[in-house]
């Protein structure tokens, strides 16, 4: 079962993409950095039901986990700024799991 905060589904963890983002963040991230993913998930997706926005949740789930994880050892880079390693990884993650380069470029 799916969790919802303030009204918001948490996408399904038992779908392979989900799942697998969660993961990954959990591995390489630290909690505060999870939760605060999270949040802005959670707080991104209010914005749009509030506006009457048409959007995917779970990628804008995969969006919000990747999004700061630049911050992270593993996907720091010296030469770009860590919002761009988190949208690189973001990017590089949708692929491996065969998503239309559209879906994965609109992520990035």
């Amino acid at each position: 079962m799916s969790q919802v905060i303030s009204g918001i589904r948490i996408p399904d963890n038992a779908r392979a993409l989900a799942r697998e983002a969660v993961e990954l963040v959990r591995e390489h991230a630290s909690d505060l950095l999870f939760n605060h993913s999270v949040r802005v998930f959670v707080f991104g997706a209010m914005r749009g039901v509030r506006d009457g926005l048409t959007f995917d949740s779970e990628l804008l789930y995969v969006a919000a986990l990747f999004h700061d994880l630049g911050l992270a050892d593993a996907y720091h880079t010296p030469t770009k700024r860590f919002e761009i390693d988190g949208a690189d990884a973001a990017r590089a993650f949708l692929q491996r799991h065969r998503l239309p380069g559209q879906k994965a470029d609109l992520v990035w």
